[in-house]
Parts: structure tokens; sequence; C-alpha cells
């Protein structure tokens, strides 16, 4: 935690930390910089960790898989509340999931992108493969493709501003999008990087209704509204349209667009400038909160800032990482499948027990309980819960056959878990 000052909202915040190598995973912390919860993930990459909801009921979900310069190949994960897998949901038609999207929603059905690489005999000077991004919309329970849209079929090459790979045998990614929204009459939102743009797709035909921003957009761009290289594009319950400006040569922001889609005009109604005058190369998000805070994570630069809605700081920090793709802030109560976990260690005047539980958000205490080898156990030493792993002293209980655990207290002292019992260190 690098500043804070003014009043953040509550919650914890859910970011994707990544090293470019081992166990990077999802991960929950406090305000205090502290663990809560971490799961590594076992193919190296993960992103995208946020709080949903699933048949009314709070879920976490994240994306995990490899990584290939930005293109994500693998599937998204939906757990619960006690961190039991729910869900795994690969792409449909034998597409790989990406990493950029996944949004659950009241249909039981979950919209996201699945990127294919297709000779599609572009022009001279370009390669002839493509990558097209599909948007794809798919059944939770039988993974059926109940909606697909495609970018090669509505938005030609030329809208690109990146340019085409100087190496040979590599696919030319030209729209890299990275967001979905449903707009309020059904029809989706898609920001796209590499065209630098902004799409409304009318859902039933896959048509474009209009282009915000990019080399053609039908939208008269007011001061201040200009955006390259964005990401996670909303429209928000007033109707004006959320963007996290990346930039291209200025640092990077979060801005609020008011887009009259009669008169055809953007105009800039608020904006949310990087504390430091930071340039984000790539990722990024822009998050409203319930209390009216916003909350910014900087993607490829380690770190996320907290405003108040008229633009005052009032959160920053940065973590110690590369990048993380989105950070959040979300209320969250984690009630582990999984008993809270115990190592007892030998000090100089008796023993020293820890006591941690990944993921449990409601734990106020602990409780040390010890016995010997046969009988009950007792309580031998209680502690508040300090971080992710509370050190407990137990002085004088150092004989051969104690045994211990640690059984985890809510703030009215109700017992919420028990460790395994393990035995002291000779």
């Amino acid at each position: 935690m690098t500043a804070r000052g003014g009043i953040a909202e509550d919650g914890f915040i859910f970011l994707t930390p990544s090293n470019g190598k081992g166990h990077d995973g999802p991960m929950i912390v406090d305000d205090a910089g502290e663990l809560v919860w971490m799961r590594p993930d076992l193919s190296g990459y993960a992103t995208d960790l946020r709080v949903a909801s699933y048949q009314g009921q709070p879920v976490l979900v994240w994306w995990e898989g490899d990584n290939n310069a930005g293109i994500g190949s693998g599937e998204h994960v939906v757990v619960d509340a006690a961190y039991r897998e729910l869900f795994r949901v690969p792409g449909g038609h034998g597409r790989q999931a990406d990493l950029h999207e996944f949004r659950l929603t009241d249909r039981n059905t979950a919209l996201f992108f699945a990127d294919a690489v297709v000779g599609a005999g572009a022009g001279p000077g370009q390669p002839a493969d493509l990558l097209d991004c599909a948007v794809q919309e798919v059944d939770l329970v039988s993974g059926a493709v109940v909606f697909e849209w495609h970018s090669l079929d509505h938005i030609d090459v030329s809208e690109s501003v990146e340019a085409p790979p100087a190496e040979a045998g590599q696919a030319y990614d030209y729209f890299h999008a990275n967001s979905i929204d449903e707009d309020a009459d059904g029809n989706l939102i898609v920001s796209a990087r590499n065209t630098s743009a902004v799409y409304k797709i009318e859902r039933p035909t896959g048509r474009v209704l209009w282009r915000l921003g990019g080399k053609r957009s039908d939208f008269r761009m007011g001061p201040g509204t200009g955006f390259a290289l964005q990401h996670d594009a909303r429209r928000r319950p007033d109707g004006t349209l959320s963007i996290f400006d990346d930039g291209q040569a200025g640092p990077s922001r979060g801005i609020v667009l008011r887009v009259d889609e009669t008169a055809m005009t953007a105009a800039l109604v608020r904006e949310y400038p990087s504390p430091a005058g930071l340039l984000s190369t790539s990722q990024g998000n822009v998050q409203f909160l319930p209390g009216g805070n916003v909350f910014v994570g900087w993607g490829s630069v380690p770190r996320f800032s907290e405003f108040s809605v008229d633009g005052r700081l009032v959160l920053d920090a940065g973590f110690t990482a590369s990048q993380s793709y989105r950070d959040f802030r979300f209320p969250w109560v984690g009630r582990p499948m999984e008993p809270p976990a115990i190592a007892v260690d030998v000090a100089t005047d008796g023993l020293v027990v820890f006591a941690s539980w990944n993921g449990a958000t409601e734990v106020a205490s602990w409780e040390v309980l010890a016995g010997g080898a046969t009988g009950a156990m007792r309580s031998v030493a209680t502690s508040p819960r300090r971080g992710f792993e509370t050190v407990i002293s137990v002085p004088g209980l150092a004989l051969p056959g104690t045994r211990f655990a640690a059984r985890a207290l809510d703030a009215a002292g109700a017992v919420l878990g028990i460790s395994p019992t393990i035995a002291a260190p000779v």
C-alpha cells in the first residue's frame, strides 16, 4: 500500500498478479495488503478474478490457461463461496476460451471470446492467416453455443491500428477484442484494442450498429473523448459509457463518456487519471462501486487506485508483480470447504502454533486446543486473528505426545471450523 486518504469503500481486493512464470494465480487481499485467499493455478497463468452471480448466489469466476502474446488458450472457472468448483467452461465449436472476458447472465449462460487462426486469403502485404475473434454465448450446463459472432464477418482488416506481423508464419491479430457488455436493449457492446474502437453489435443479425472511436467512428468525438488501445467498455445505468483508456502516448486513465446515439456525439463526463502519470501499455479496467467510488486497475502497471465519484484519490497501492489484467473491489464472504491449517514449532519457553485458513473471511480469533496422546482436548491459548497466518505462543507445553488443534472463531465466539489434530514436534 503506497498511499491512502479519504474514505475507501468496504470489500476485499481481487487481482491476478503475474510474474510471467511460476505459480501465478487468482488472489484476494484486504486493504492492508494481507492475503485472504489464493489458488495457485496449474497452468501458470490466470486472469480476471472477480465476484459474479449464479442463480442468485455470489460466486468467484476467473480464467486460467496458456497466454500467447496476449491471446488466451484455456477455460473459465466458476466456484462457490466454499471454493468448490461448479463449472469449467471451455470454448465452443472446438475453440479455446480466451483470457479477456467472462460474463455470467441471468439465463444461466456465459459470454466470452474464443479466438482461432483462419486462412482468410488476406490482400497484398498482409499475412495469409488472420486471428478471428468470436463472441460466444454458451449454456453453462450443456456447453451448447447459443450465440456466436465473428469479427471477420463484420469488421474489415483495414480498421486495425496494429501493423501486420513482420515474421512469417504469425497470424495477424487485427482486432483483439477484450470486453463484452450487454446493453439495455439486449444488444452487445464490444471493445477491440487493435482497432482502438468500441462497437455496438445487433444480437439477432450480428451487424455493427455503430463504432465509437477508431478509424471509422460514427460519432463526433468531443474534447477529451479520444482513446486508444482501450479496455473494459461498460454501459452505465445512466446511459454513459465507462472505458479504460490505455492511451498511446499520454498517461492512462479511466473515462466516462456521454454517448448520444441520436445526435451521434460523444462528450467527456469525467476522467480518472493515473495518480503518477503512468502509461499502461496493455490491460486495465474501471469499476464503479455501490457507494459511488470508482476502482481502477492499471493493467500492465502493477497498481490499483480508488477514487471518489468526483475524482479525488482515496486509495493508491502497488504490488510486487509484473502486471494484473484487471483489479476489482467486492464484498465477499468465503466459507472454505477445507478445514483450517495448523503447524507447531518448538520455542525457547514452549511451543509456537501457526494457524491459518485460506479463503475464510469471518475469522476473528483463534483458539488452540491441546491434549495428551489419549483423552479430551482442552483450550490452552487464544489470540485475535492477525493477518493470513496467526502466530500463537503456548508456553510450557513442549511435552512428548501432546496433540494440538486450532479452532477458528467468529466475532461472536462461534466455532467456524477446526483444524486437523497434529502432534507436537520432538
